[in-house]
C-alpha cells in the first residue's frame, strides 16, 4: 500500500483581520483596550456634556435679566486675589461662557483628570499585577507596542468625551443663550475649552501612568491625585506659592476659551509636558520587569486586624490599606481646607454687595461665615467619600472574581455570611477613613475661625454617605454578580452628585433634586443635620448588606 506524499491538507483557512475588529475588538491591544473601556466611555462622555447643557440652561435662569448680567460682572476687580487664583479669572461672568469656566471650570478639569488617572494607573499595572498581561506579553508583542496602544486607546476615549463636551458648550449656548448678552460660544471657543480640559488630564494621568510601573495602581493613583489636589491650591493660596510655577493650572490661568481669551502658547507647553510624562511611562514600563513594584508599603499591623481572628477580620484586614489611603488624603484635604477658610468668610463679609453676589452664585450656602465655606468644600468631598466606599466595594467584590471565594466556601462558612463580614469590614473601613478625615478637619480648624466641636462631628456624614455606598454596591453584587458591584457604586455616586449640581440652578421641580441622596444630608458643618435622610443613609447601608446576604444564596458563584 502506498501513500502520496505531500503537504497535508490545511483543516480550516485562516481568517484575516478585519479593519474593524483592529479599531474595536479582539484583532489588535488598541482595539479590545477600546471595547474594555466602552462604559467608562459612556459614563464619562454622557455625565460632562450632560453637565455642560444642564449648567448651560440654568445659567439662563440664575441670570435672566440684562441687570443681573451687570450686577455680576461688577464682580470683576473687586473679588479678593487668592479666590481669583483659585477659581479662576472673573472675564465676563455677565456671560454663559464666562460664568461656567469661573464656577464649574475647576470641577470639569479635576474630574476628568481624575478619570485619567484612575485609568492610566491600572491599564498597565492592574493587569500585570492580575496576571492577564502576561499572556498579552507571550504573543509576539513587545513591551513598547503593548503599553502604547493601551495608551493610545485612552487618549481616544479621552479625546472622544471631550468632543462631546465642545459640542455640548456650542449646541447649549445656542439652545438657551442670549446672543445679544455675549453668550453664543464659538466653535474655536468649545474646541480650547476642550482642549484646556484634555492637557490637564493628560498631564496628571501622565504622571500616574509614568509611576505605576514603580508604585503599582493604588501607589501611583493617591501620589498623582494628591499632586492635582496640590498643585490647585497652590494657584491660590499663598502659602503654597512657591509650588504653583509647575502646576498646569497656573500655566493655563490666562487661558479662558469660552469668554475668547486664548493662550495658545501655554496650552501647547501643557500638552508637551504631558506627551513627556506619558513616553517616561512607555519607557519606564518597557524596561522593567512585569507586575514587579516597589509599592508604597503600610506599616505592620497588629495582629486583630491581619485576618488570622475570623472572616471580618481577614476582610478588614484587606481593606485597611486602602482605608488608611483614603482617610490620609481627605484628611490632609481637610486639614488644608478648614485653615482656609476663615479668611475667605472674612473677605467676602466686608463687602455686603460681595456676599450677595455670592449668595446668588452659591445658592444655600452662607459664605459670610467660615463653617458656610467648609460645609461647601466638604459638599465637593461628598463625590470623593463615595468613590472611596465605591474601592472598599471593589476590594470585597475581588474575592469572588479573583477565584478566592472557592476556597473561602470550602470552609465551614455559609454564603450569606460571607457577604455580611464583607460589609462590615468595608463600613469599618468607611469609619477609619471618616476618623482620619475628621481628624484633619479639627486641625485645620483650630486655625481656620471654624468652630472645632461642630466640625469634627460634621465630618461623620462624609462616612453615613459612604456607608450608604458601600450597601448600595453589597446589595448588587450579591443580589446580581460581583464584577459591577464598584462600577454601579460609582455611577451611583456620580448620578447622585449629578442631580445635586444641577437641579437647584435649572429650578428642576423639588422631588427630581430629593432622589439626590446628598440633598438630605442638612449641612453639618454648621450644625444642620437633617435626620430623615441620616436614618435614610443607614437604613440603605444595613439593608443593602441583608440584601446581598439574601442574594447571594440564590445565584451561582461565577
Amino acid at each position: 500500500m502506498a501513500a502520496g506524499a505531500g503537504a497535508p491538507p490545511i483543516a480550516a483557512p485562516i481568517q484575516a483581520i478585519t479593519f474593524w475588529s483592529r479599531i474595536y475588538g479582539f484583532g489588535s491591544i488598541y482595539g479590545k483596550t477600546l471595547r474594555d473601556s466602552r462604559l467608562s466611555f459612556l459614563i464619562a462622555a454622557g455625565l460632562l456634556g450632560g453637565m455642560s447643557l444642564a449648567m448651560a440652561a440654568g445659567v439662563s435662569k440664575i441670570f435672566p435679566t440684562p441687570a443681573s448680567r451687570l450686577e455680576i460682572n461688577a464682580l470683576i476687580g473687586s473679588i479678593p486675589a487668592s479666590m481669583v487664583n483659585l477659581f479662576g479669572k472673573p472675564i465676563g461672568l455677565g456671560t454663559l461662557g464666562g460664568y461656567f469656566t469661573w464656577k464649574y471650570g475647576a470641577i470639569f478639569a479635576m474630574g476628568t483628570a481624575l478619570w485619567s488617572i484612575m485609568a492610566l494607573s491600572g491599564t498597565l499595572a492592574g493587569e500585570a499585577k492580575r496576571g492577564s498581561l502576561d499572556m498579552v506579553a507571550s504573543a509576539p508583542f513587545g513591551k513598547r507596542r503593548i503599553a502604547f496602544e493601551k495608551l493610545t486607546a485612552h487618549l481616544t476615549m479621552l479625546w472622544l468625551a471631550l468632543a462631546a463636551v465642545a459640542v455640548a458648550c456650542i449646541v447649549g449656548s445656542r439652545l438657551f443663550g442670549d446672543a445679544a448678552l455675549g453668550d453664543t460660544i464659538s466653535p474655536l471657543s468649545a474646541v480650547g475649552f476642550s482642549l484646556w480640559i484634555g492637557f490637564i488630564a493628560m498631564f496628571f494621568g501622565g504622571l500616574a501612568f509614568a509611576l505605576a510601573p514603580i508604585l503599582g495602581r493604588s501607589g501611583s493613583a493617591g501620589v498623582a491625585g494628591a499632586v492635582m489636589v496640590l498643585l490647585w491650591l497652590a494657584n491660590g493660596f499663598d502659602a503654597l506659592a512657591p509650588l504653583a510655577f509647575v502646576s498646569p493650572f497656573h500655566w493655563l490661568a490666562g487661558h479662558i476659551a469660552l469668554v475668547g481669551m486664548y493662550d495658545w502658547p501655554a496650552l501647547a507647553f501643557t500638552g508637551v509636558m504631558a506627551v513627556v510624562l506619558l513616553a517616561i511611562g512607555v519607557e519606564v514600563f518597557t524596561r522593567r520587569d512585569l507586575g514587579v513594584t516597589a509599592g508604597l508599603s503600610m506599616p505592620g499591623l497588629p495582629t486583630v486586624v491581619l485576618g488570622v481572628r475570623g472572616s471580618t477580620s481577614r476582610a478588614f484586614g484587606e481593606q485597611v490599606p486602602r482605608a488608611l489611603s483614603w482617610g490620609i488624603g481627605l484628611g490632609l484635604m481637610g486639614a488644608l481646607i478648614a485653615a482656609l477658610v476663615g479668611t475667605m468668610a472674612d473677605q467676602i463679609g466686608k463687602d455686603p454687595n460681595l456676599s450677595s453676589t455670592f449668595a446668588a452664585i452659591f445658592k444655600g450656602f452662607s459664605l459670610t461665615s467660615a463653617g458656610g465655606w467648609l460645609q461647601l468644600y466638604v459638599q465637593l468631598l461628598l463625590i470623593a467619600a463615595g468613590f472611596g466606599a465605591a474601592t472598599f466595594v471593589s476590594k470585597w467584590a475581588s474575592d469572588e472574581q479573583d477565584g478566592r471565594l472557592e476556597m473561602i466556601l470550602a470552609t465551614p462558612m455559609a454564603r450569606a455570611r460571607w457577604v455580611v463580614s464583607g460589609g462590615i469590614a468595608a463600613i469599618l473601613a468607611v469609619v477609619v477613613m471618616t476618623v482620619l478625615f475628621a481628624a484633619g478637619i479639627g486641625l485645620g480648624a483650630v486655625s481656620g475661625g471654624v468652630a472645632v466641636g461642630d466640625a469634627i462631628v460634621g465630618s461623620a456624614v462624609l462616612g453615613i454617605y459612604a456607608a450608604a455606598i458601600v450597601g448600595v454596591g453589597v446589595a448588587v453584587g450579591g443580589v446580581w454578580r460581583t464584577s459591577i458591584a464598584a462600577e454601579i457604586a460609582a455611577m451611583v455616586v456620580l448620578v447622585t452628585y449629578l442631580i445635586d449640581l444641577v437641579a437647584p440652578p435649572l429650578n428642576l421641580p423639588d422631588w427630581v433634586h430629593q432622589l439626590a441622596l446628598t440633598a438630605h444630608l442638612g449641612q453639618p458643618m454648621v450644625g444642620q443635620w437633617d435626620p430623615v435622610g441620616i436614618a435614610a443613609c443607614l437604613a440603605i447601608a444595613v439593608g443593602g448588606i441583608a440584601i446581598g446576604a439574601w442574594g447571594v444564596t440564590r445565584r451561582d458563584i461565577e
